[in-house]
């Protein structure tokens, strides 16, 4: 077993928005493993074991050192580290998510991860999981191969901004949108403009800029941004043998970018897909050689170098987000001349989105179906809709994103939330607030007041199992979803208008705010059944006969289609507290994250590791107002400006 990363083998794909600077490139490190046959007796009997540098199983250990200043702008203070599509059975606190599972490296301080690689061979990724770290580049590949086998932080906080325009002030400004992505970087290379492939192919110097030849028009308001800054800029080569059939392992490590969908295209070639989330799926050819990616989402394709010698454009393609540009690499042959492409550049938006329907024909290899005796998806004992919304709250003026009502404050009290169950089983519901006591119009929640007390509401989802329903009215606070050990849960996310469910105090529903958007939705801890999707309202009469439940691919995140729905199923079978967001990151700061508490009574069973980190004094909400004034109390005047209005 090794990880490691490989230029060429592995795609990661990133996407900056302007405030993400890289001041230093990367350094890879790579962990060298001797696998070796060796008999010894781990259980008292001997027999033929595979060691790994002598060792079996041996433990991955990684010291945390946080060196970011303190100074730097950043909504939630610390990092920590989540370690994406891993289960981390039987140690939740290194799932990594802040304040939820453990508290976060504050500056200055470190923290030694302990733990074995239990995970199905296959490509996963790492990142930050605290702040709006990963914006600015904390996280990269995370690959684990078979034994035996060669092989913005700060953009965050105009969004807390009054979106009510009754709301603002001149110290708070109006609400604003981090914009659009800026740059699409493939394997860390491809800063925009790439001035070698202009049109014309022309490289000179400074003419160099963004037109509306490398972006239609669109949403975003800043661009031209990176206009001639950087000179130097240049993309990611792949240089491939003639004949050859390569694996290539593609990461979608985007925070906003709907990065493919059709997107990822390898001119010229065809690719088939072989893997997703480290999953194998039955072969697919994928349409036209574009891959369907999302954000958080890893597949792993061949391609085979079976086209004349020459270069060929990789392009990717941002999908659903007008005014995004698109990224660039080129796939060489070796031996072909080092040139660009004799075929026209892709133009953004000149290629569709896979479809709900070509997306159902992804489906699991049988083999692959968690070694099941019966080969088949479980029956589901409890079902439960999240209804996803983007309401404005009227509180405080604040638009969020809401699950059935609740957008959820991130983080929770001072102490994580995995500490307060393991110490009390019953802390959900010694603290739940029962909806019921919202579902009048004008109610004041407490949570949105109080973000520096500590205290934050409890909503608790009850999938048919009580007779408490959602609020009526939205509402914020720690969203919980309680499961036994054991359970099975059919989960339908469905895409309702923004405003729907009482979601816009300003107008009555259905008047204004009906768009709605695409959410990749990430579950820690779990690799879960996605028995199909598809477009319009989920109907169990009507839809239910659609679902795969014999063979359906077995992912940790999945596409909840615009005006759609997507049917999901999982199994608890490992206790902790772990995380259903969506993964665009803008979308899970502004509350569209909830908490699974599975097998409460299991986790007491769990040590606790040593040397977690301490928690910080104070907590800061991801509701907190960060007015001009906050902000200049932060950070100083100096450092971190918000613009005013707007």
């Amino acid at each position: 077993m090794a990880l490691a990363t490989r230029v060429g083998a592995v795609l990661l794909l990133a996407a900056l928005l302007p405030t993400a600077t890289a001041r230093n490139s990367p350094r890879v490190r790579k962990y060298n493993w001797r696998v070796t046959l060796d008999v010894a007796a781990p259980d008292c009997f001997e027999r033929p074991v595979i060691l790994v540098n002598g060792q079996l199983s041996p433990t991955i250990e990684l010291t945390l050192h946080n060196l970011i200043p303190e100074d730097y702008p950043s909504v939630h203070r610390g990092i920590t580290i989540h370690w994406h599509g891993w289960k981390m059975k039987g140690i939740p606190w290194y799932d990594g998510v802040g304040s939820v599972e453990l508290c976060p490296v504050l500056p200055g301080q470190k923290m030694t991860y302990r733990f074995q690689v239990n995970e199905m061979p296959g490509t996963y990724m790492w990142h930050g999981h605290n702040g709006a770290d990963r914006v600015d580049g904390f996280g990269g590949p995370l690959i684990v191969r078979p034994c035996g086998t060669p092989v913005g932080s700060a953009l965050a906080m105009p969004l807390n901004r009054p979106f009510d325009a009754a709301r603002q002030t001149k110290d708070s400004g109006g609400w604003s949108w981090v914009s659009n992505t800026q740059a699409l970087l493939i394997n860390g290379r491809g800063y925009f403009p790439d001035c070698a492939i202009r049109p014309g192919g022309s490289t000179a110097l400074p003419n160099c800029s963004l037109t509306q030849w490398w972006v239609p028009p669109g949403r975003s308001a800043v661009q031209p941004w990176a206009s001639a800054v950087n000179p130097g800029c240049s993309h990611t080569n792949i240089t491939v043998r003639a004949g050859k059939t390569y694996l290539l392992r593609l990461i979608n490590a985007a925070s906003l970018t709907y990065q493919a969908r059709g997107t990822l295209c390898f001119s010229g070639h065809n690719v088939t897909v072989v893997a997703a989330d480290a999953v194998p799926v039955q072969l697919f050819q994928a349409p036209n050689g574009c891959v369907d990616l999302n954000s958080g989402q890893r597949y792993d394709v061949l391609l085979k170098a079976d086209q004349p010698l020459g270069n060929y454009w990789i392009s990717s393609q941002v999908q659903f987000r007008n005014g995004s540009p698109s990224g660039y690499a080129i796939l060489r042959y070796k031996g072909a001349k080092e040139a660009l492409p004799s075929v026209p550049l892709p133009q953004p938006g000149s290629v569709a989105p896979w479809t709900p329907q070509q997306e159902n024909k992804l489906v699991v290899m049988s083999s692959a179906l968690l070694n099941r005796k019966d080969k088949s998806v479980p029956a589901a004992t409890l079902s439960l809709t999240l209804n996803i919304t983007q309401p404005l709250m009227r509180q405080t003026g604040q638009l969020r994103w809401a699950m059935n009502n609740v957008a959820s404050q991130q983080p929770t009290p001072c102490q994580p939330l995995l500490d307060l169950v393991h110490e009390d089983p019953q802390w959900f519901e010694r603290n739940a607030v029962p909806a019921r006591q919202y579902n009048k119009p004008g109610f004041n929640s407490t949570a949105l007041g109080e973000a520096e007390s500590g205290r934050v509401d409890v909503f608790l989802s009850t999938p048919k199992r009580k007779a408490d329903p959602p609020p009526i009215y939205p509402t914020a606070g720690t969203h919980i979803l309680p499961l036994k050990r054991g359970e099975v849960l059919e989960l339908v996310l469905q895409n309702l208008p923004a405003n729907a469910n009482n979601g816009d105090y300003r107008m009555r529903e259905g008047a204004s705010r009906v768009a709605q958007e695409q959410h990749p939705f990430h579950m820690h801890g779990h690799h879960f059944w996605v028995l199909g999707q598809g477009l319009g309202i989920y109907n169990a009469a009507a839809n239910a006969s659609s679902l795969n439940t014999r063979n359906p691919p077995l992912r940790d995140t999945a596409t909840l289609p615009q005006n759609g729905w997507v049917v999901l199923r999982l199994q608890a079978d490992n206790p902790g507290l772990w995380i259903l967001h969506c993964h665009l990151f803008w979308h899970q700061y502004m509350g569209q994250l909830l908490v699974i508490a599975e097998d409460v009574e299991g986790l007491q069973k769990l040590k606790r590791p040593d040397g977690l980190p301490p928690c910080p004094d104070k907590c800061t909400y991801n509701a907190a107002p960060w007015t001009q004034t906050t902000v200049e109390k932060e950070f100083g005047k100096s450092g971190f400006q918000l613009p005013v209005g707007g």
